[in-house]
């Protein structure tokens, strides 16, 4: 979905309470109830251990124009009589390599999010809303960040990070134990970095009562937030040499949406999106992804990651072409893009590990969006718990 600029979102499938905007009246119950902050400065602030607020630096942007990029392939595909030029992370499936995985580094980047005079969400602080476990524990500890055992439809992908194992399943015929690339992988290798701060100003926040943790669900407006990331955290990031255009940087948040212009267009629960940090650089891809525990939408946990992770790796620059589909998953109308999540969003399966069960997001395979008969997915499957026996049909 476009919303504004070229970023991807991954939308809250339903909303039990209503948003409030800042600032409250001091008789308001919500306000009353919310735990109080003192006064913190608004406008872009970044705050971090090692961290401090600045422009890209000179040599930072020498590095970012001469740096290395993003590893990735780019290849075409026909369905019913029309090409399509897609770019995808990684290395190409259907190409025989003796080194077909590929790592790409990532920083995890847990965000506390800060409204004035009202309250704050860390991730890395231990929640009610969790039997006491932090956001950004269960996140690091989460099959979408480390390697599980997976078993689909009786046929054994492997070990691996979840989005990995979906890339090997989705492209079977070349990745399975007798195709010619076995030991296909898309890894991520995952750096927690400092927790990075942003004060929202008043105008851009907004706010809903839940049973939990500090008895708020936050949300900042998507287009001021994703400014601030673009002009101040990604490059406060890249002057301290934490992030570079060959590195998938995720924005971890916890309990925090996003809404849309107005907050009568909420919410959006994470997104992926892509930019160029200076004129001659690299594309620099990045996502954002909430924690969420709220229990006001029917999406938890590492779902809205999973779906982000995913999408980011099958259309890291948010512009592979596909057929029109649409009328499923969070997709009211026609869509015509490789975005994995959204046509299963509200979707998930159960992976226990580490002591808990986590809920990662299903996803689309690519055969079908290209509408591919019969699919080059793990046992002739659509997607990678079966929702979709079929290709995608026709939107109008």
């Amino acid at each position: 979905m476009h919303v504004s600029r070229r970023f991807r979102v991954l939308l809250g499938l339903c909303v039990s309470m209503g948003l409030i905007v800042l600032p409250m009246a001091a008789s308001s119950a919500s306000a009353a109830a919310a735990p109080k902050l003192p006064q913190v400065g608004l406008g872009h602030v970044i705050s971090a251990t090692g961290l401090r607020q600045q422009a890209v630096s000179r040599t930072a942007s020498i590095a970012l124009a001469t740096g290395p990029k993003l590893k990735t392939f780019t290849s075409t595909v026909v369905d019913t009589g029309v090409t399509y030029k897609y770019t995808i992370v990684g290395k190409n499936p259907a190409v025989a390599s003796l080194t077909p995985s590929t790592t790409i580094p990532t920083e995890l980047v847990p965000v506390n999010i800060v409204f004035p005079t009202l309250a704050n969400w860390d991730p890395s602080v231990p929640d009610t809303c969790d039997a006491g476990a932090s956001a950004l524990t269960r996140t690091q500890l989460s099959p979408v960040l480390k390697n599980h055992s997976y078993t689909w439809g009786g046929t054994a992908i492997g070990s691996a990070q979840y989005v990995d194992a979906f890339q090997r399943a989705q492209f079977w015929t070349y990745a399975n134990p007798s195709g010619i690339n076995p030991g296909y992988h898309v890894k991520l290798k995952v750096t927690t970095l400092p927790t990075v701060t942003i004060n929202v100003p008043a105008s851009k926040a907004a706010f809903a009562s839940i049973g939990c943790g500090n008895g708020l669900l936050g949300a900042v407006e998507i287009n001021w937030l994703d400014n601030y990331l673009q002009t101040t955290a990604i490059p406060a990031l890249v002057t301290a040499g934490l992030a570079a255009p060959n590195t998938f940087p995720i924005f971890l948040l916890h309990n925090v949406v996003e809404y849309i212009g107005t907050t009568s267009n909420c919410c959006a629960l994470g997104y992926h999106n892509t930019y160029k940090p200076t004129p001659t650089s690299q594309m620099q891809t990045y996502a954002v992804s909430d924690y969420d525990n709220s229990g006001g939408f029917g999406i938890i946990d590492v779902s809205v990651l999973a779906h982000e992770v995913g999408e980011w790796m099958d259309d890291p620059y948010t512009n592979n072409p596909t057929r029109p589909w649409g009328h499923v998953g969070q997709v009211s109308g026609c869509q015509n893009n490789l975005e994995n999540g959204d046509p299963l969003t509200g979707k998930s399966l159960t992976v226990h590990m580490n002591a808990f069960n986590y809920h990662p997001q299903e996803l689309a395979f690519f055969s079908w969006f290209y509408r591919q008969s019969p699919s080059l997915g793990v046992n002739g499957w659509y997607s990678n718990n079966n929702t979709f026996t079929t290709t995608q049909g026709t939107c109008v």
